[in-house]
């Protein structure tokens, strides 16, 4: 028998984070909300980090994450075709937590700019927020995580978010990597939902699934999926 709970995870962001929703040119846009499979893929680093054990499913019953802010978790909604958190519309948040970032590569030869380096990143940056979200694992597992970077760009110094706080929930939802497996949702969607041709007020994003076992990243399929905010509609 399973031993598997739910578990309410806080994590404190300590550096500034950018969780990556692609760009324009030579800007890398970031998402105001951390996707199930970008926790899932911090987590399951982690602990592959700590214990040298690698697997793909301990962590993979995760929901999306969301901004904590003066005590209050932020989640999403749609009001009046805009992306909100809590009350706070996206171009609210943005203004107050998300700054620009440039940087550009170095010839270490001329010690100048390589032609066509430089890019920009948005970032949110810590300003006291948490993030919440819900896992179905093992404690043990949990017991062994104490931080995780998220995004792509650690190498600049940035990602860094220490574990807070975990504590066990009557969640009960069917999850998978922020995506509903079931009907079991409420609305506004909290997680991904897989498209298929339901009527809905929201957005669609393709998401891609990636196939780890050759040793890299390989895209082996890519569907649309409703986007968390989304209200499906009757």
């Amino acid at each position: 028998m399973s031993d598997n709970k739910w578990f309410e995870l806080t994590f404190k962001q300590i550096e500034p984070i950018n969780i990556g929703q692609g760009g324009w040119g030579v800007v890398n846009e970031t998402r105001i909300f951390i996707p199930g499979i970008t926790m899932w893929g911090a987590l399951t680093n982690e602990y592959f980090k700590i214990t040298g054990k690698h697997s793909e499913h301990i962590f993979e019953e995760i929901s999306c994450f969301y901004p904590k802010i003066d005590g209050k978790v932020l989640y999403p909604s749609y009001k009046n075709g805009e992306f909100y958190l809590g009350d706070i519309s996206e171009s609210e948040f943005r203004q107050k937590y998300v700054k620009s970032f440039t940087s550009t590569a170095i010839n270490p030869i001329t010690r100048n700019a390589k032609d066509e380096s430089l890019h920009e990143i948005d970032l949110i940056y810590p300003n006291n927020i948490e993030w919440v979200g819900y896992i179905n694992c093992k404690k043990e597992y949990l017991d062994e995580i104490k931080k995780i970077y998220i995004g792509g760009d650690v190498r600049y110094g940035f990602g860094l978010m220490k574990l807070e706080s975990i504590k066990e929930k009557n969640y009960n939802c069917n999850l998978i990597k922020g995506i509903y497996q079931t009907n079991n949702y409420k609305n506004p969607l909290k997680n991904y939902l897989k498209f298929n041709n339901q009527k809905f007020e929201g957005e669609l994003e393709i998401l891609p699934e990636f196939d780890f076992t050759q040793g890299q990243k390989i895209i082996k399929n890519a569907e649309y999926y409703i986007t968390p905010g989304s209200k499906l509609l009757e």
